[in-house]
């Protein structure tokens, strides 16, 4: 959408893929997680999609992320954070070691646990639907 277009629809709540770019991923997960609220609104929408942009560009799979969240889910953000390499690869690793990070201060209960672990499935979803379409299996 040029920027007329986006002047003309008026104010909106939105934000573009772009504009995502610069978002901190471990800010918004601490803070969603923490917070509640608008905060954990925003962890489920924009900083999802953030952390499923930076996923793609460095070759996450999202299956290797959707075990991760089911780790998660059964063991706890702790347990996961003690995986040798929570995903394949150095660069995933970083990236989940990253995110495992923002969300451990917070962590513990299984509450605040389940939360993160349904966030991770989230990214990985978006993540598939994301390479699905840009293979062009998306029917």
């Amino acid at each position: 959408m040029n920027e007329q277009a986006r002047e003309q629809a008026g104010p909106r709540n939105v934000r573009y893929d772009a504009e995502l770019a610069d978002l901190d991923i471990p800010d918004g997960i601490t803070r969603g997680l923490s917070m509640g609220g608008a905060a954990q609104r925003s962890l489920f929408a924009e900083v999802a999609i953030a952390a499923s942009h930076r996923a793609e560009e460095i070759g996450v799979d999202p299956l290797g992320l959707a075990f991760l969240a089911r780790h998660v889910r059964s063991a706890g953000v702790g347990r996961a954070a003690e995986l040798p390499e929570p995903l394949v690869g150095p660069a995933g690793t970083a990236l989940a070691r990253e995110w495992l990070a923002a969300a451990r201060p917070v962590a513990g209960d299984v509450v605040t646990d389940d939360l993160f672990s349904r966030w991770l499935a989230a990214v990985a979803m978006l993540l598939a639907s994301r390479l699905r379409l840009y293979r062009g299996g998306a029917r």
